[in-house]
């Protein structure tokens, strides 16, 4: 048995050739369906369960990369995208989801068919570029985290609330702002100490400046 091909096309003129190329194979190639949709794609590819889908990265003005993990959820298809699309994040996020071969519509029709074959025996089918630029996504460092940021969501609503107060109050005595808060004097004081230690400032002067620096007001 050949290798079980769908294609998937919204072109009806590039489906048609694409048909005939995979027909002139002979029994290499099995072709045992085409799709003009997304929803029309996922049904056969459900259905018939192919070896290969052959997908077209611009479906009816939505993006192939939409269906594409459901696509191959059955353990068994593999997807070779056929695109237009020169944009390297794009092409990237395809294999990302799980694509095996990246094929420019207008490489030759050679390049298709190997595509085709390299995917079904496990390899990958990439131009050089795109692997590059996969390297270097894979290899980039991964961005620090932000050690303020992970303070500031420590932060409960409540104590967001008593730092918008301080902010607001410019030098308002503690007694002044519990009572805006309907809150004693010492829950306030809890609240400060806490607030205080998650945020690492040791009074409301720099607690002051550290909320104007970070828009906590």
């Amino acid at each position: 048995m050949g290798i079980r091909i769908l294609l998937v096309d919204d072109h009806k003129t590039m489906l048609w050739g694409l048909e005939r190329l995979v027909q002139a194979e002979g029994a290499a190639f099995d072709l045992v369906g085409s799709a003009g949709d997304p929803a029309q794609a996922l049904a056969l590819c459900a259905e018939l369960k192919p070896d290969i889908v052959l997908l077209d990265l611009d479906l009816k003005g939505s993006s192939s990369l939409d269906i594409l993990p459901q696509l191959l959820a059955n353990g068994i298809t593999r997807a070779v995208i056929l695109s237009a699309n020169r944009d390297q994040a794009t092409l990237a996020a395809a294999v990302k989801l799980g694509a095996r071969g990246v094929v420019s519509k207008e490489a030759p029709t050679e390049d298709v068919l190997a595509a085709v074959r390299k995917v079904h025996g496990g390899e990958f089918w990439l131009e050089p570029g795109l692997m590059q630029a996969l390297l270097g996504q894979l290899t980039a460092p991964a961005p620090r985290p932000d050690p303020e940021a992970a303070r500031i969501a420590s932060l409960t609503a409540r104590e967001r609330e008593v730092i918008g107060m301080i902010v607001q109050g410019k030098g308002a005595l503690n007694k002044e702002l519990a009572e805006r808060a309907f809150i004693s004097e010492r829950t306030l004081r809890n609240h400060l100490t806490a607030i205080y230690a998650k945020l690492g400032v040791a009074n409301r002067l720099e607690l002051y400046v550290y909320a104007t620096r970070h828009s906590l007001s």
